[in-house]
């Protein structure tokens, strides 16, 4: 039983995230604290790293999908177009 690995589940790591961007948001709008109240304050800087997260992960998603739908294009060359000669006069007039 104690060869048994524990790791850390989900939660945890997306937590740290959520205390990291909750502070990050509270400095940086620290002056409308006073207008808000305390407890109002700290609800909307609640709900906006929550809305933040759910960004972070639906941008992660959208990057591992395009990774996995997205074709090679080191097989192939590019072909370089030519410039065509000027096309001669079908019958000259006589």
């Amino acid at each position: 039983m104690a060869d048994k690995k524990i790791t850390p589940p989900k939660k945890t790591a997306e937590k740290s995230l959520h205390d990291e961007i909750h502070q990050k948001l509270t400095a940086a709008l620290s002056s409308f604290k006073g207008a808000l109240g305390e407890k109002k304050f700290e609800k909307k800087l609640k709900k906006a790293s929550k809305l933040f997260i759910e960004g972070i992960e639906k941008a992660g998603k959208k990057i591992k999908a395009k990774k996995a739908t997205a074709p090679e294009k080191s097989a192939k060359k590019p072909v370089k177009k030519t410039a065509k000669a000027p096309a001669k006069k079908a019958a000259a007039k006589k």
